[in-house]
């Protein structure tokens, strides 16, 4: 071979074998930063598939509780829990019980979203996130806790007290480390919620200007918070919800509802009220606003449309608890759970083995929780 061939081929073989390990270089790379990803993740990683491995038993219903304390249930997904004073419990839909922890708060409250449990000291320092069955992390604050909010994926808010303001909103990631705070400088904090990725955060607050309480929501936008994304005012009643919908942000009031533009924050429709309300139902296919009737000393259930018009009414006979699902009102009174479908028509009655206290529609079950059980029966 003459040498100008065996050259180029020599040339050619160094050039490929660069190439070889500029390549195996990159994938190198690749591989550790992913193993760094996967190690800084490693808890929000793990905690679902654990939950998936869990093998909590048969499970079964009615589930005994001892009847010496008081209980709160909340929807966890296609499970629930049981909020005490002193434990949480998680179990799954077949009432096998899959984790409990001691708290350890005075003044404990919780709310979920499908995977994860928020837990607070009211009125006082401390928070707790939960999976299904771990602890995944606690904070403490620096001053006293006036409510947390869970959001939709694994951001979590918590509203304080402050000495310099009126109140601090904080926003902590799923790992429970801090990426935003806001200090309201002269108006209180009454409501929080997320948006559909957790990226944005609408608030409710009331003020004073000359003489008269003010109401207004705000958005921000968590990654990007400069400043106020949009504001509006509502005039000067007290706001007793907010959510967000598909159809935008409904605030419940104690003089009106409205409905806001998700991105501009116009007002899109109102209505006002003329009567006391008692309890709102949280959005599934239906708004549903319960108010005092004083003809009969007890509550009317009254449904909405999208414009926030009033559709239809009922005063049932009795009304100990209710929820709302796919378009479907369930009232839990005695002995009975009634079900009203989206213009508020009864179409069935389920006579119940006990009385309950409270109702928690999950799929196609209805979790009912009385003094020292927890009982399911399908809808």
């Amino acid at each position: 071979m003459p040498l100008d061939e065996r050259n180029d081929m020599n040339k050619f073989r160094k050039k490929r074998n660069r190439d070889k390990l500029a390549v195996r270089g990159v994938i190198f790379l690749v591989v550790m930063v992913v193993v760094i990803l996967i190690a800084a993740n490693w808890k929000t990683l793990i905690s679902p598939l654990k939950d998936f491995m869990l093998n909590p038993g048969e499970g079964g219903f009615p589930v005994s509780l001892p009847g010496s304390t008081r209980y709160v249930m909340g929807e966890l997904g296609e499970n629930f829990y049981l909020l005490t004073d002193t434990y949480l419990y998680t179990y799954n839909a077949v009432g096998a019980e899959l984790s409990s922890f001691q708290h350890g708060f005075q003044n404990p409250a919780a709310n979920s979203n499908d995977r994860r449990t928020l837990v607070f000291d009211k009125n006082g320092l401390e928070i707790k996130m939960f999976s299904r069955t771990s602890e995944l992390f606690s904070k403490t604050m620096d001053d006293s806790i006036v409510f947390a909010q869970m959001g939709t994926a694994e951001r979590s808010a918590v509203v304080t007290t402050s000495s310099r303001y009126s109140n601090y909103l904080y926003i902590f990631n799923g790992e429970g480390r801090q990426i935003f705070r806001w200090a309201s400088p002269d108006e209180k904090i009454m409501q929080v919620c997320f948006g559909s990725n957790d990226n944005s955060l609408f608030v409710t607050t009331v003020g004073e200007s000359g003489g008269d309480l003010r109401t207004s929501v705000v958005r921000f936008d968590i990654d990007n918070a400069e400043s106020e994304t949009w504001r509006t005012a509502l005039g000067n009643d007290i706001s007793f919800s907010l959510e967000r919908c598909d159809d935008g942000i409904y605030i419940v009031t104690s003089g009106g509802a409205y409905l806001l533009g998700e991105q501009t924050g116009e007002i899109t429709a109102e209505t006002a009220f003329s009567r006391q309300v008692t309890g709102i139902a949280q959005t599934d296919g239906a708004r549903i606003i319960l108010f005092h009737d004083a003809g009969s000393n007890g509550e009317t259930a009254v449904a909405f449309g999208e414009a926030l018009e009033v559709s239809a009414a009922i005063t049932p006979d009795n009304m100990e608890a209710f929820d709302v699902c796919s378009g479907r009102l369930y009232v839990l009174g005695g002995s009975k759970l009634t079900v009203y479908n989206s213009m508020l028509e009864a179409v069935r009655v389920h006579d119940l083995d006990d009385v309950y206290s409270d109702v928690k529609i999950i799929n196609n079950y209805a979790y009912l929780l009385g003094y020292n059980t927890v009982q399911r029966i399908e809808l």
